[in-house]
C-alpha cells in the first residue's frame, strides 16, 4: 500500500526531474563549447599549454565538461523513458549510471582537495619559467596570449615585472602608457600587479560555478534514485500480481 500510494507522485517527479537532467546536459554541453571557443579563454590555453598531452589543461577541463554534458543527457534520457513507458531495463540502468556518477564525482571532489595546493605551486612555478623565457624577435602563441592577459587586466609578469629575465620587457606591460619603451622601473612606478592573483581570481570564478553546478546534481541525483527505486519496486509489483505487459 505505501508503494502504491507513493507511486504515481513518484512517478511524475522522477519525470520532471530527468527532464531538467535532459536539458542540463544540454547545457553543459553547450557550455564546454562556449568555453573552448570564448576568445578569452583561448588566451588563457596558450598560456597554461604546457602538459606532455596535445591539449593544454583548461582545454582538457573543457572536454570534460562536454563528456559530463553528454552523460547527464544520456541519464536523463534513461531516466524519463524509464519513468514513462514504466520500463525495469531503462530504470536500473539509470540507477547504475547515477550511482556511479556520484562515485565519480565524489573521488574527483576528494582528488582536488587532497591535490590542489600542490597544483597552484608547480602551475606557478611553470608560469614563472615561461616568463623567463619571452621571446621579444619572435613571437608565438604563449608570446600573444601573455601579452593579450597583460593589455586586458593591466598586469606584469606571474607574480610581478622582475619575473622577466631582462629589464626590456614586453610593451603590453606598459599599456596604459604611450611610451615605446617599456621597463621595469616604469612598471614599477605605475604599481602594475602580477598576473597571476588575477587569472586566480578569473579561474576561481569559473571553478565555484562549476562546482556549485556539481553539487546541485548530485542532491539532485540523490533525490532521482530513490523516486527511481519507488517506481521500479511498484512496476515490479504490478507486474507479478496484475500480469501487466513488461516494457523493455
Amino acid at each position: 500500500m505505501g508503494i502504491a500510494t507513493c507511486y504515481p507522485c513518484a512517478k511524475y517527479l522522477l519525470l520532471v526531474l530527468n527532464l531538467f537532467f535532459w536539458l542540463t546536459g544540454l547545457a553543459l554541453i553547450a557550455l564546454g563549447i562556449y568555453f573552448l571557443l570564448r576568445p578569452e579563454i583561448q588566451n588563457i590555453i596558450h598560456l597554461f599549454n604546457f602538459t606532455i598531452l596535445p591539449l593544454s589543461s583548461i582545454e582538457i577541463l573543457g572536454c570534460l565538461l562536454i563528456l559530463f554534458g553528454v552523460i547527464i543527457f544520456l541519464i536523463g534520457l534513461f531516466g524519463y523513458c524509464g519513468a514513462q513507458q514504466e520500463s525495469r531495463t531503462c530504470l536500473i540502468l539509470y540507477i547504475v549510471l547515477v550511482t556511479c556518477v556520484l562515485l565519480a564525482e565524489l573521488a574527483l571532489f576528494l582528488f582536488i582537495a587532497m591535490y590542489h595546493e600542490q597544483g597552484q605551486v608547480l602551475v606557478k612555478q611553470h608560469l614563472i619559467s615561461q616568463v623567463k623565457k619571452y621571446n621579444h624577435i619572435y613571437p608565438a602563441q604563449y608570446e600573444k596570449a601573455i601579452d593579450y592577459i597583460q593589455s586586458k587586466y593591466h598586469c606584469c609578469g606571474i607574480n610581478s615585472a622582475h619575473d622577466y629575465t631582462d629589464s626590456h620587457i614586453p610593451l603590453s606591460c606598459c599599456s596604459m602608457t604611450s611610451s615605446s619603451i617599456c621597463t621595469v622601473h616604469q612598471v614599477s612606478l605605475a604599481g602594475t600587479p602580477g598576473c597571476y592573483s588575477l587569472l586566480t581570481q578569473t579561474t576561481f570564478f569559473w571553478t565555484k560555478f562549476i562546482i556549485l553546478i556539481e553539487l546541485s546534481l548530485c542532491i539532485l541525483s540523490l533525490i532521482g534514485v530513490f523516486l527511481a527505486i519507488c517506481v521500479c519496486q511498484h512496476t515490479m509489483l504490478y507486474d507479478g500480481y496484475a500480469q501487466a505487459r513488461y516494457y523493455v
